[in-house]
């Protein structure tokens, strides 16, 4: 089955495409809009390199956030517009998951402890805040939430875990404790990206085109309309 995998959920728009697991092509464009007019172009441009076209994709994922709130919705209403149009599955990833993808299988190589190791997932949410999760061996820790910077650290050490790393660029952001969990914040962990995204979907069931939507954690900010 070929597969489609896009997100959007941050400044950096990526898509990558897939043959069964073989990665044939990815592309990535940061912006400095919503990915609104880029996003298609640049998907575009990926089918025409490889000679395919959206009726090709028997599967479509996409990063479901939680992101950039504008950007997670462009996303997120591509994929169900093309999937509506085209016949193909859907699958959402999040980005929680997205970054977190392949480091307790790199930690296992280094240090051996895989099915132990808790992987924290830290995203930087704007407003001095970071969305952060902790997962190990498919079991959900710490549920996707929202909390401030200051705050990250201390939750995630409460948890008392032996074996905690931590993923996501947002790492970087918080304060230091002694010792340091070790840390990937160098791509692809450093933000979601497309080819995660794609490599995730492939085992995962398909979700209902009709009731897939953006995990936002936090409320979305909403202007009261003036009277």
């Amino acid at each position: 089955m070929k597969l489609a995998a896009i997100d959007t959920s941050t400044a950096l728009g990526t898509v990558a495409l897939f043959d069964g697991a073989e990665l044939v092509a990815e592309d990535s464009q940061s912006v400095s809009n919503a990915h609104g007019e880029s996003l298609l172009p640049m998907v575009d441009r990926l089918f025409s390199r490889v000679g395919w076209s959206p009726k090709d994709i028997g599967r479509w994922a996409v990063g479901i956030g939680p992101g950039s709130f504008t950007g997670v919705r462009i996303g997120v209403g591509t994929v169900k517009g093309i999937a509506l149009a085209t016949g193909a599955e859907v699958v959402g990833v999040t980005s929680l998951d997205a970054v977190a993808f392949g480091v307790a299988d790199e930690v296992a190589v280094a240090v051996g402890v895989a099915n132990e190791v808790a992987v924290g997932s830290v995203l930087f949410a704007m407003k001095g805040e970071v969305f952060v999760q902790v997962k190990r061996a498919g079991d959900v820790l710490l549920a996707p939430a929202n909390v401030r910077i200051e705050d990250a650290m201390a939750l995630l050490l409460a948890l008392g875990l032996e074996n905690l790393v931590l993923a996501g660029s947002g790492a970087l952001l918080l304060p230091v404790p002694v010792p340091v969990p070790r840390i990937y914040a160098d791509p692809p962990n450093d933000v979601p990206r497309a080819a995660s995204i794609g490599k995730i979907a492939m085992s995962r069931a398909r979700d209902d085109l009709a009731t897939l939507e953006p995990l936002y954690v936090r409320p979305p900010e909403i202007t009261s309309p003036r009277r």
